[in-house]
């Protein structure tokens, strides 16, 4: 009897732990998720590309999903969908060109072999004559000591400038700096008319050229402000082209460093700028063609009356790249891993508060957002829309490609080190039993490059969580599975359903962000930017 009871105590004892660790993560359910990737990844939905009809299907299945999981309209007029309008622009291939005259020689670059046209917003067709200046990153960072700018002028010239930023520089600034629309901003203050991008080592290695030309097929995207104006155009840079680094050489002969040796300098984080002799001549032809895609937005209300009026926003996005260039025979990009698998573990959050009944205090918004594939839009579209309305964004946490393929040990968290936003990351990860690791590959600039930015440039604190680097079967080659992925798969056909996903592994991703849900929700604060945050001091401005 006395063995019997102490055993009974200790499954009380048992019991009772488990209890106090239950919540609405217990709730979460590895086969709904898989649920949700088997439709969002099927070849019914084409690809789900944004303002298609396969993405309509998508929008309706999240907004059916939201509406089960008693969330909210968060939409226009009472629905669940926020519209965005946009402008489509479609390079039209034989009516661009790009030709050097220099001295008595004329050069003539072919599309695909040689250069790719950007889509122009503001005109049908273009032409723009006008000489060159090399600027080496297009950057001007004071804070470090760093200007490519220091002894050129490229006020009516075609700035021609390599991508990225030099590697010398803090990971955060690196990502910062090799923004586009903060080089193509420090570009038109400057003056220039038009930009030649040549892709940096760093980026010819994560994308070949040949790589680029084979996508080169996919529209381009802005949204359309209240005027019916596309935003972060740039129309004073009436032109803007990539060359690759054959046609780059040319460029450079008989400047006063050849290509070579400005790429090198380049690697060494060398400011660097000087004149391209000649004068260069870019003609494009876009077609162009108003359309709207949608954010799908349900909203969880908080139940503290003073707090309610701050919102958590878990995002995902929706879209992929649709219908396209045909690979084995296969034309539709499915888009498993980017980003079904993110919008199963948000619609799986989203059900595990409802039916543990969880009331959190703040009120938490979910939105599967639109056109990220397209530069962050549907995302940029809905933080700017709440900025307007005045609504007070105090989180956000962005769920896109966590290469869940196989059982890990860590879970790595883009954005823990800019805001106690981390300190909750840390201790969600914790909680279920995971390490959290550092970003094993912060020359890729992630951080910038998903839909968490488009609060982060707005002074919201964000995060990014993905699955890590440590396989719990040491037999499992990790690092091969994500540069197989990256190579082979990533943006391609065959990102479906065939691919390697271990749903447990993306259930416990939804716990972990469920866990930092309700931490930043229910915390009598907001969370607070670092102290000398880089991007704080960038975008952050005390209200």
């Amino acid at each position: 009897m006395r063995g019997l009871s102490a055993a009974l105590l200790s499954l009380i004892a048992a019991g009772s732990l488990q209890a106090a660790e239950r919540g609405p993560w217990s709730e979460v359910q590895p086969d709904a998720i898989r649920s949700h990737v088997e439709f969002l990844a099927a070849d019914l939905l084409e690809g789900r590309a944004t303002a298609s009809r396969g993405y309509d299907i998508a929008a309706a299945y999240v907004t059916s999903q939201f509406r089960q999981a008693g969330l909210q309209p968060a939409g226009d007029d009472k629905s669940y969908l926020q519209k965005v309008p946009l402008l489509e622009a479609t390079p039209v291939l034989p009516g661009s060109s790009a030709e050097l005259v220099r001295g008595n020689d004329t050069y003539t670059f072919e599309y695909g072999t040689h250069y790719l046209p950007s889509a122009d917003f503001s005109s049908a067709s273009s032409t723009l004559s006008a000489p060159m200046m090399f600027a080496g990153f297009g950057i001007s960072a004071p804070e470090l000591d760093y200007n490519d700018f220091e002894n050129i002028d490229v006020k009516g010239r075609i700035a021609v400038i390599f991508s990225g930023a030099p590697a010398k520089f803090p990971n955060e600034k690196r990502a910062y700096y090799s923004w586009e629309e903060r080089k193509l901003s420090t570009l038109v203050d400057r003056g220039a008319v038009g930009v030649i991008t040549i892709d940096s080592t760093a980026d010819t290695k994560r994308t070949p050229w040949e790589r680029r030309v084979a996508m080169s097929w996919i529209p381009q995207m802005r949204w359309l402000d209240e005027t019916g104006q596309p935003q972060n155009a740039f129309p004073a840079l009436k032109l803007r082209f990539r060359f690759n680094h054959d046609a780059a050489a040319q460029l450079f002969e008989t400047a006063q460093s050849n290509f070579p040796t400005a790429l090198a300098a380049s690697e060494e984080g060398t400011p660097q700028g000087f004149e391209l002799p000649g004068m260069m001549t870019l003609s494009a032809t876009t077609g162009l063609r108003k359309t709207e895609s949608a954010n799908v937005v349900g909203m969880l209300p908080g139940s503290d009356p003073q707090l309610k009026n701050e919102y958590v926003v878990i995002t995902a996005h929706l879209d992929h790249l649709g219908r396209g260039t045909a690979v084995n025979g296969d034309a539709v990009y499915n888009g498993a891993h980017d980003n079904a698998v993110g919008i199963g573990v948000m619609l799986e959050i989203a059900r595990a508060l409802y039916a543990s009944n969880a009331k959190p205090r703040r009120s938490v918004i979910f939105a599967a957002v639109t056109a990220e594939e397209k530069g962050l839009l549907g995302s940029d579209f809905l933080a700017r829309q709440y900025q307007t309305q005045e609504k007070k964004l105090v989180a956000n946490i962005n769920v896109d490609m966590p290469l869940t393929f196989t059982p890990v040990f860590d879970f790595v968290a883009l954005g823990a080190q800019h805001s106690t936003l981390g300190t909750a990351a840390r201790q969600a990860v914790a909680a279920q039993g995971y390490r959290l690791s550092a970003d094993a590959a912060p020359e890729q600039v992630k951080f910038i490059r998903s839909d968490q930015f488009s609060f982060i440039r707005r002074g919201i604190p964000a995060l990014v969580l993905s699955a890590g680097y440590q396989p719990r079967n040491p037999s499992v080659d990790l690092d091969e599975l994500r540069r197989t992925y990256l190579a082979t798969h990533y943006h391609q056909p065959s990102d479906d359903l065939m691919l390697p996903i271990d749903y447990p592994t993306a259930a416990d991703l939804a716990r972990i962000d469920l866990r930092i849900a309700l931490s930043v929700a229910n915390a009598p604060g907001a969370p607070r930017w670092t102290n000398g945050d880089f991007f704080a001091e960038k975008f952050y401005t005390v209200k």
